[in-house]
């Protein structure tokens, strides 16, 4: 199994602190997050790790290196314009032959034990998601016994409170779905959106739940982040 790490992004939410370094680089209890992650991969054996980069991206590649330091093989691959994360995820496409991966949001603070239950489902992908009391603020999951059948943007009505959240495992397909997507509103291309490409064309998605699990975009999820990481021992 090899990992993608979506490192592109600068963090507008945390601009203050995006500055100087690039947002994979903010410290979570002295250690920069993308660290957490790829300590974490590796505790799974999974070892390959291509991480996408852009903002700031000499300062990430000159801390980690080829990540021989860290004991993992790490290549990079540029997105030279920030277009959403199913066109940064295509920049990696050449590193996998792998039928799976590992895909993962570079700003996910998680429990490590979630990436050896993602690996214990065996359909050709795997959703993370949370139960969270305000459903209407994320990408809900429509379920059907344990497999996903639909993700629904922010619904004024929620199908349920299972919350999407950015650490996955994706069949290879999932490049060719990323090239049929068509762009947002905003403009820009969307891995959701490939995702359901898929479901919509016959591949199970399944899902793994985790209670922990926190995207880092405010500095208000920061400083959850920073106590969770000492909860979980990170």
């Amino acid at each position: 199994m090899k990992a993608v790490i979506l490192s592109a992004g600068r963090g507008k939410r945390l601009e203050s602190l995006t500055n100087s370094v690039p947002k994979a680089m903010i410290l979570i209890n002295n250690k920069p997050m993308l660290q957490i992650l790829i300590e974490q991969l590796k505790s799974v054996n999974v070892t390959d790790i291509c991480i996408v980069v852009h903002y700031l991206k000499d300062k990430l590649i000159d801390y980690f290196k080829d990540g021989k330091q860290f004991g993992v093989n790490i290549t990079y691959a540029e997105q030279t314009e920030l277009a959403g994360n199913a066109d940064a995820l295509l920049k990696t496409e050449q590193f996998i032959k792998e039928n799976r991966f590992f895909c993962i949001a570079c700003d996910s603070l998680f429990e490590t034990s979630l990436l050896n239950r993602l690996l214990n489902h065996k359909s050709p992908g795997v959703f993370t998601c949370k139960k969270v009391e305000n459903p209407t603020r994320y990408g809900i999951l429509v379920t059907e016994s344990n497999k996903v059948k639909k993700i629904v943007e922010k619904p004024d009505v929620p199908p349920t409170n299972l919350a999407n959240f950015s650490v996955w495992i994706f069949p290879k397909e999932i490049f060719d779905a990323c090239k049929k997507i068509e762009k947002s509103r905003t403009g820009e291309y969307w891995v959701t959106d490939a995702i359901q490409l898929l479901i919509n064309n016959g591949f199970d998605f399944e899902y793994e739940i985790s209670k922990h699990i926190i995207d880092i975009g405010t500095k208000e999820q920061l400083e959850d982040a920073q106590k969770l990481a000492k909860q979980l021992k990170l």
